[in-house]
């Protein structure tokens, strides 16, 4: 398994590759290109969050804690006095610090769900709705930014099979096909929901457009 540097390299490197080709062949603007590449590149990190003491899991959920707090703060600033309203928003960073990251690594297992080809398409197909119905970007840009996502998280599952592969011996370690996982028999059940999920999303998702800035 690449360790994260590398992750991190190959990553940016897949990711500034696709931009500079869609900056080539669609019209998008620097700000959508620069957004492009960072989602590319931070998928290209997503895989390793289901591992307990990475540090994509750290940066996930320190995210994540600061987004609730602020969140918090911006949807009760009009009901709340300054000293309940900072208290509540500290109290939800501690609730995703100290609850939800340790039930979150204690329900998840390294190279697990998260690391299958239906979990990177889950992400791209939530980006795509995030992007879309949240941020409102227009149909075909969210479609780009989804594809970026599910290139970016394969890009690391593929990177992870390369090094459970011994070129120089031409050996395969016991990780190998445990990454880039389509199925699995002992987990039938969640991949099952995962392939619904994607069905679903896809069924429901609004239709690509021709792209226009």
């Amino acid at each position: 398994m690449a360790n994260f540097r590398t992750h991190l390299t190959v990553a940016a490197a897949g990711a500034l590759s696709a931009t500079a080709l869609v900056m080539q062949t669609v019209p998008i603007s620097q700000m959508q290109a620069l957004l492009l590449f960072l989602l590319a590149l931070h998928a290209g990190l997503l895989p390793d969050v289901d591992s307990d003491h990475s540090i994509p899991a750290r940066i996930l959920f320190t995210i994540l804690s600061f987004a609730t707090a602020i969140a918090v703060i911006f949807h009760y600033y009009t009901s709340l006095n300054l000293l309940p309203l900072l208290v509540s928003s500290l109290l939800a960073a501690l609730f995703v610090r100290l609850v939800l990251l340790p039930l979150f690594a204690a329900t998840t297992e390294h190279r697990g769900l998260f690391h299958s080809v239906p979990m990177a398409l889950l992400f791209g197909i939530g980006s795509l709705f995030a992007g879309h119905y949240l941020l409102g970007w227009q149909v075909s840009f969210a479609w780009l930014a989804a594809a970026f996502v599910t290139g970016g998280y394969l890009l690391h599952l593929l990177l992870d099979e390369l090094y459970s592969v011994n070129f120089i011996g031409a050996s395969i370690k016991t990780s190998f096909g445990t990454a880039l996982t389509l199925f699995s028999s002992q987990s039938w059940r969640s991949y099952m929901l995962l392939y619904a999920a994607v069905g679903y999303g896809l069924w429901i998702a609004p239709l690509p457009q021709q792209f226009t800035q």
